[in-house]
């Protein structure tokens, strides 16, 4: 019984664990822009592609000012973003 108490609490411990982690750069001299560009992927995604240059395309960024990216995990599941702001 001990034993099923320490597995349950073990397995509440890591489903109730989430992470972030977020970083902004200013990656040229440019200035930031109006224009914004967002690129998302989750877990499992097949075309998962949540990199600088997507987020540029999306946006129809030509001159990057600032990047953005910032990745979620909630235990096995993980989100990644990047956002471009530029011209």
């Amino acid at each position: 019984m001990k034993t099923l108490k320490l597995a349950l609490i073990g397995l509440a411990t890591l489903s109730l664990g989430s992470c972030t982690v977020y970083h902004t750069a200013v990656v040229t001299n440019n200035p930031v822009g109006s224009k914004t560009g967002v690129a998302k992927a989750k877990v499992g995604q097949v075309d998962a592609d949540f990199t600088f240059q997507s987020a540029m395309k999306n946006g129809k960024i030509t001159k990057a000012g600032i990047a953005e990216t910032k990745v979620t995990g909630f235990f096995v599941f993980y989100t990644g973003t990047t956002k471009v702001t530029g011209e």
